[in-house]
């Protein structure tokens, strides 16, 4: 198992639950440690957001209610550290074990059955199987015409930079910053930004910005089935 985000640990502890004897190596939450700004909140409701596990106790009103911390409701917003602490609450009770390797190539075994695993490190091992659960920030994106006002790349220190590449956006308070975009990410980047004192403009290309409604909870249920308050 590549990966160990949500995607990963989900996966890897069905597997396990299996029987299977599975390696999962990553940083367990690692992309919602190092590629979210801190005071982010996840734009999902909390019904979409639960890790699967094939037995009962690992969804986030189970986490939360351990922990003695107040359950959320559809219109609470999730912070993106309880996801974090969730995430990893979950891998050491139903994942066990994660490598923090970095999978460096996969390829066919020599004798043409099953796949060699290459490490970082220079190990290599054997596998019948590989899944690759590495998340979206490799597919961050800046266009051409903004990386060219960067010639040593996007970065925090750089006139450009990505949103994932940022932790702490109060280093931009009293500056002027434009923030391309108008999802998740971009918004949410830009309400931190001013509330860290900077003075902030979004750009987009659509002339209304699409947004998900407020979720109503007295909804009956069958409508929640037919259509669910979140995509997820």
């Amino acid at each position: 198992m590549v990966g160990a985000g949500p995607y990963g640990l989900s996966i890897a502890a069905h597997l396990r639950a299996a029987g299977l004897d599975v390696r999962v190596f990553g940083e367990v939450m690692g992309s919602w440690w190092h590629a979210m700004a801190t005071g982010m909140f996840l734009k999902s409701t909390p019904n979409a957001v639960d890790l699967s596990v094939p037995e009962p106790g690992g969804r986030l009103a189970d986490f939360l209610r351990v922990h003695g911390e107040p359950q959320l409701t559809e219109l609470t917003p999730i912070p993106c550290d309880v996801f974090v602490r969730y995430g990893q609450w979950f891998q050491k009770r139903y994942v066990g074990e994660v490598e923090p390797a970095r999978v460096t190539a996969v390829e066919r075994a020599a004798a043409g059955r099953g796949l060699t695993v290459r490490l970082d490190d220079g190990q290599e091992f054997a596998a019948r199987d590989v899944v690759v659960a590495t998340g979206l920030n490799g597919l961050a994106h800046v266009p051409g015409e903004l990386r060219r006002l960067a010639p040593d790349g996007p970065g925090v220190d750089a006139p450009v930079s990505h949103t994932s590449q940022h932790i702490d956006l109060s280093r931009y308070a009293g500056r002027r910053v434009a923030v391309v975009g108008g999802g998740q990410s971009a918004l949410e980047s830009a309400a931190l930004l001013h509330e860290a004192g900077a003075e902030t403009q979004v750009l987009v290309r659509e002339r209304d910005l699409l947004w998900g409604t407020t979720p109503e909870p007295a909804r009956p249920w069958p409508h929640r089935v037919v259509r669910p308050p979140s995509p997820l």
